[in-house]
């Protein structure tokens, strides 16, 4: 027997080796699921025109992203009606996007919304020249927004 192998405590098995490795395994996973975790409470969702009219449940720190047929070279753009600014909030600007090359083509007009804070909300757009007093919006987009924590 080698006594030298002795003082250095036993020798590591193939079964001490294997539980290791699951040991990595399932922290890693741990690791992996609390970030997706993290990733699903910061959710985005998009509507578009057709969902005019829905009801959707979003939680507090979700993001809301309304994409909408338009073409600001017509003088039109997509602008809010009314919002409960305690629930959810417009940030950033608003973009318009087309997939062609040509000056003055349609696109879509993307608006982005934060919720802020539970409760409910109603989000109206209106379609519009904004400097036509006392005029209706040629179309609407109405979203109603039930936020959670």
């Amino acid at each position: 027997m080698n006594t030298r192998n002795m003082a250095r405590g036993p020798s590591r098995t193939a079964p001490s080796r294997c539980i290791n490795k699951a040991l990595v395994l399932f922290a890693l996973a741990c690791f992996l699921m609390a970030g997706c975790t993290e990733a699903r409470s910061r959710e985005s969702k998009k509507l578009i025109e057709f969902d005019t009219g829905r009801t959707i449940e979003m939680k507090v720190g979700n993001t809301i992203l309304v994409e909408l047929p338009g073409n600001p070279s017509t003088g039109y753009s997509w602008e809010v009606i009314s919002i409960n600014n305690s629930v959810i909030q417009k940030t950033g600007d608003v973009k318009f996007t087309t997939n062609s090359n040509v000056i003055g083509s349609p696109g879509k007009v993307a608006l982005k919304f934060k919720v802020v804070g539970a409760g409910k909300a109603t989000l109206k757009l209106g379609y519009m020249r904004v400097w036509e007093k006392g005029v209706a919006p040629v179309r609407t987009f109405l979203v109603d927004v039930i936020a959670v924590k």
